[in-house]
């Protein structure tokens, strides 16, 4: 797990949701495992952390396919369900949009399917 994100404060949780805008911190974060630590949070963290790691995730799935299926594995969904029904306004609007991302169909591209089949 990424050291410090486990519990993230509101400094280190608001740099790392800058950063993901990046797309080499995307990538440096993902490769880090950072995707399950952010499902993790949406579950279990206070109202604050989960509105930004959900923010995180939505920045990081906007940009692959790839990483909308790994977020989907780690079983991101029934939390952010959740977090739609019972969290902050915001946190509640990027649970609801980052669901909808998730359960849009995947490619038919086979290079996609392939990328996927080696994660």
């Amino acid at each position: 797990c990424l050291p410090g994100i486990r519990f993230m404060g509101g400094k280190s949780a608001y740099v790392l949701s800058v950063l993901v805008t990046v797309s080499e911190a995307r990538a440096a974060l993902v490769e880090e495992g950072g995707i399950p630590v952010l499902v993790e949070i949406i579950e279990v963290g206070s109202q604050r952390q989960k509105e930004i790691s959900v923010a995180i995730l939505l920045q990081i799935c906007e940009h692959s396919e790839v990483h909308r299926n790994m977020v989907a594995r780690e079983g991101a969904i029934p939390p952010l369900v959740a977090l739609s029904q019972s969290g902050t306004n915001r946190a509640k609007q990027k649970a609801e949009t980052l669901t909808e991302l998730l359960r849009q169909p995947r490619s038919g591209n086979f290079a996609a399917r392939a990328s996927d089949v080696s994660l």
